[in-house]
């Protein structure tokens, strides 16, 4: 789910980009690469698939599956998490020198998380909107509303780009301690001393 969910948001984002901008420098490059308009608007139909089918599985999986019932247990926020927030904004700010102690998820793994699946439903949602332009039956969707779609799936793909690329990059390759990659997302392995330091909860 993990490898599919990346290559179809790089894909979608990349097909994406290049139609916004497509008067630009970059934009007619990336059009160039990705094969015309035409197989631009194809590769971006196909992973827009990807992702609904996806994000299907994904909901009978937590829904239904033990392991995916228990995983989605542990990503829920509550009361700690809000406690834990605060926590760490002293810490991290030399207001406080206690840091909060995580069990399986800390807060910014939970972050993108709940990113990714906000930003997954208005991408699709807002998509599908779109696709009613395409195949000429638009009139069924007021023009405000329409208009108001567009805009929001140009810059809610911007802020995917932005906001949990970025973010998910830094905590999985970037941050001291994993630099060039962490290798837990390839072998759903982690190390004691990592596990003691980064989720003491989930160690104890």
């Amino acid at each position: 789910q993990q490898t599919i969910l990346f290559v179809a948001l790089i894909m979608l984002l990349l097909t994406g980009l290049s139609l916004t901008y497509h008067d630009s420098w970059f934009g007619r490059i990336m059009i160039g690469i990705e094969g015309g308009l035409e197989a631009r608007g194809n590769l971006h139909y196909f992973f827009a698939f990807v992702l609904i089918t996806l994000a299907v599985f994904h909901a009978f999986y937590i829904t239904f599956s033990n392991k995916g019932q228990s995983e989605i247990s542990h990503l829920k926020y509550g009361k700690k998490d809000f406690r834990d927030m605060l926590l760490s904004f002293k810490y991290n700010f030399g207001f406080g020198k206690t840091k909060p102690y995580y069990g399986r998820y800390n807060l910014s793994q939970k972050f993108q998380y709940w990113g990714v699946i906000v930003g997954s439903v208005t991408m699709i949602t807002t998509g599908i909107i779109l696709l009613l332009k395409v195949w000429k039956i638009a009139m069924v969707v007021p023009k405000w509303l329409w208009d108001i779609t567009n805009l929001v799936h140009s810059f809610e793909g911007m802020m995917i780009l932005l906001v949990l690329f970025l973010c998910h990059i830094y905590d999985v390759h970037l941050s001291p301690g994993v630099f060039p990659m962490s290798k837990i997302w390839l072998t759903g392995k982690i190390s004691k001393d990592e596990l003691k330091e980064e989720h003491p909860l989930e160690y104890d």
